[in-house]
């Protein structure tokens, strides 16, 4: 059987994972498990799928032992169950046995819950089971402009108790807002977008980031950026979301 890394039918991306890791382990990948990051709106109560997300390579093993490898930090290997984990490690809740080469499209904390896709991924290497798909929204000629603020602290940002009243979603975006304690850097970030003509801005929780979301017309995402960047000392960095059906994949 060919190697994954080397079946030209396969996306680039998903073939350069098993790639590193064939030179770095001298074998080549059992397979290749791809999940997509996720947006948390509304405190995980409308979840939209992107298409950045995680890929793993690997193969599995027979003694308990999770052994992680970044392709973008290879000398910091993780080995768990452990408590002592390289940053881009925290918060792996799978447990089982498998030695996996991992890539993650984000940083953790920009706004699509990289740490979230990278268990994703994981989970799926681990034993199959695909993740469930999160709900369609159907937003013609709007997108929904991620913000990573590039702000991490330590401290946890603690959510508030929301009820969602409004339909719309841009509505009930800036409500969710409202009715949180964010950071100010979120809180400029919402009422940029907002004044610049957003349908709807909160704040997001990722930590150990500070990002933000605003659904935003196509044709007004590039004033809004502008507006957003005046409006801070830290220049952002942006994502731009058409919602669409990126699903979990598995191929062997």
């Amino acid at each position: 059987m060919t190697d994954i890394a080397d079946r030209p039918e396969i996306a680039p991306e998903l073939r350069l994972v098993p790639h590193a890791f064939r030179r770095t382990f001298g074998r080549p990948a059992e397979g290749v498990w791809y999940a997509p990051g996720v947006l948390n709106l509304l405190g995980g109560a409308v979840r939209v799928h992107a298409r950045w997300g995680a890929i793993v390579a690997g193969d599995r093993r027979d003694d308990g032992v999770l052994e992680l490898v970044s392709v973008n930090r290879p000398a910091e290997r993780a080995v768990l169950p452990s408590d002592d984990v390289p940053a881009w490690a925290r918060g792996v809740r799978a447990r089982g046995g498998a030695t996996l080469m991992c890539s993650v499209d984000l940083p953790r904390g920009s706004g699509l819950s990289a740490s979230e896709a990278l268990n994703s991924a994981i989970e799926l290497a681990l034993d199959e089971s695909e993740r469930p798909d999160p709900d369609p929204l159907d937003l013609p000629g709007q997108r929904l402009l991620v913000i990573d603020t590039r702000i991490r602290r330590d401290e946890p940002q603690v959510e508030r108790p929301y009820t969602r009243e409004a339909e719309d979603l841009g509505v009930a975006l800036t409500a969710y807002h409202r009715a949180q304690d964010p950071d100010p850097e979120q809180d400029a970030v919402v009422e940029a977008a907002l004044a610049a003509g957003a349908r709807g801005a909160s704040m997001l929780i990722d930590p150990p980031g500070r990002p933000a979301v605003a659904l935003v017309d196509a044709d007004l995402v590039p004033a809004v950026r502008k507006a957003i960047t005046k409006a801070v000392e830290v220049p952002p960095r942006y994502l731009t979301i058409a919602p669409g059906p990126f699903k979990a994949t598995a191929l062997r």
